[in-house]
């Protein structure tokens, strides 16, 4: 299945060999699959149902917690965010943001630290699921702007790098 864009963040989900994975971690497996976009996913200890539906565009999935619509990145699109990506980081500074609302399990950086790019800065707890914040470059880190137990906003700034 093709990259989706959550709260402005890549995300891969695919259903795949009996497990669904997000960004390669795998967050539960199927055990029952009655149609094509219905699946029944055992997660710790609990059985949680799955609906989705994609097209080239749009990837739904709706959980008992609700609906939610996401933007499906075709490669161009994938390129584009890379592109960008890397002429943004050309600047001196940096920030990094907490993607989304979560609470900081654990900063694994510390002010002055040397780092290589996708080295994991913290890690961030959102939905019940933990999310790696990792840099887009090799940098120094300018300042750490949270710790561990924080509760972050949606595009808090948690690292500055230099």
């Amino acid at each position: 299945m093709p990259a989706i864009l959550i709260d402005n963040m890549v995300v891969n989900f695919s259903v795949q060999d009996g497990a669904v994975s997000f960004n390669g971690k795998i967050i539960g497996h199927v055990i029952l699959r009655d149609q094509e976009g219905r699946l029944l996913v055992k997660i710790g200890n609990s059985v949680r149902e799955i609906i989705y539906f994609e097209n080239e565009e749009n990837i739904e999935i709706s959980t008992s917690g609700g609906r939610s619509t996401f933007k499906v990145l075709s490669d161009r699109d994938l390129f584009l965010r890379n592109f960008q990506s890397e002429k943004s980081s050309r600047h001196l500074h940096s920030e990094i943001k907490a993607p989304m609302p979560g609470l900081v399990v654990t900063v694994l950086v510390k002010k002055g630290d040397s780092i290589k790019q996708g080295a994991t800065l913290a890690i961030l707890e959102a939905m019940k699921m933990e999310n790696e914040i990792r840099t887009p470059r090799d940098a120094e880190v300018a300042d750490v702007l949270v710790k561990d137990g924080d509760v972050v906003e949606k595009d808090q700034v948690i690292v500055t790098l230099q």
